[in-house]
């Protein structure tokens, strides 16, 4: 018994370079996907602090099913954080390019005023906006890693 354990601590480099290199063959098209569109469906009041907001987010996957969850960003306007936003987790479907509907739930932020907010209603302001994004990223296997995104730059269609 000693001996098996032995004898895999030893191979355990090679099995784990193997493992790696299967996955770095994999991420290439993972680098591939790409947000194709963002449109807005809906937006309702959240008390005097919130906004529940619909969203039709156009999503181009080349790669394998990932699910997506603890979707988290920051809204910002010329550098000020307007407010923070979550998402639902939901399942970005592999090798195929279709549009999600998802919920999403915007907090003001605590620098953020009801100006700011308002300025938001108009589409040219409220395309100059900037978005972090961070989120878990699981696959079908269990591996899950965290991804993070600074400085996208919202675009919505109008």
């Amino acid at each position: 018994m000693f001996v098996k354990v032995k004898y895999l601590i030893k191979r355990l480099p090679v099995l784990l370079l193997c493992v790696l290199m299967s996955c770095l063959s994999g991420c290439n098209k993972v680098k591939q996907i790409k947000v194709t569109s963002v449109a807005l469906e809906s937006v309702g009041l959240r008390g005097f602090k919130g906004l529940d907001i619909g969203l039709a987010i156009g999503i181009d996957n080349p790669a394998f099913g990932v699910d997506i969850s603890e979707i988290e960003g920051a809204l910002k306007h010329s550098g000020k954080v307007l407010g923070r936003v979550s998402l639902d987790p939901f399942r970005l479907h592999g090798r195929s390019a279709e549009i999600y509907h998802l919920k999403a739930t915007l907090t003001l932020g605590e620098d953020a005023t009801l100006k700011d907010l308002l300025m938001l209603t108009d589409m040219v302001r409220l395309n100059e906006c900037m978005v972090d994004v961070s989120l878990k990223a699981k696959l079908k296997n269990g591996v899950a890693a965290p991804v993070n995104i600074k400085d996208i730059p919202l675009k919505l269609k109008q």
